[in-house]
């Protein structure tokens, strides 16, 4: 198995990085979602054993291609625009509220799956990537 790369060897020390930069990432201020563990007391657990733990659980989570159920669970809310009918379901948008750890996680993949998108989409792909924008490839074909 693939995954089994990322729990022995030099990918441990990797993953546990990529997981530090991930809970950087987190915005403070924002709701703690199902497991209730605000971002603050999360992007601390860099600085004592929670950090371990989460790696731990990352790696395992990986090793065994799922993640807790907890994690993947959302409160979905939803909120009126202030326009139009309020009885017509088009007129509101949904918030997701997700767990701090498990908005770590998908931040994790995520950071994974666009440097994988990056290796196989061409350089004329600008859509859909960071930093690039499709007005970035409407320029550059006006330019020709």
């Amino acid at each position: 198995m693939l995954c089994i790369l990322y729990t022995t060897g030099p990918y441990f020390l990797f993953v546990l990085i990529i997981l530090t930069n991930a809970i950087y990432t987190l915005s403070c201020g924002k709701a703690p979602g199902s497991g209730g563990i605000p971002t603050e007391i999360v992007k601390l657990s860099r600085e004592n054993p929670l950090l371990g733990h989460l790696h731990e659980l990352l790696l395992q989570s990986w090793d065994e291609g799922t993640l807790p159920q907890d994690m993947r669970d959302a409160k979905i809310i939803t909120l009126y625009k202030n326009k139009g009918d309020r009885r017509d379901c088009n007129n509101y948008h949904g918030i997701s509220h997700l767990s701090t750890v498990g908005k770590a996680f998908a931040r994790v993949v995520l950071n994974r799956l666009q440097q994988l998108a990056d290796l196989v989409y061409p350089e004329s792909q600008c859509g859909f990537r960071a930093k690039r924008s499709t007005v970035d490839i409407v320029f550059s074909i006006t330019q020709l």
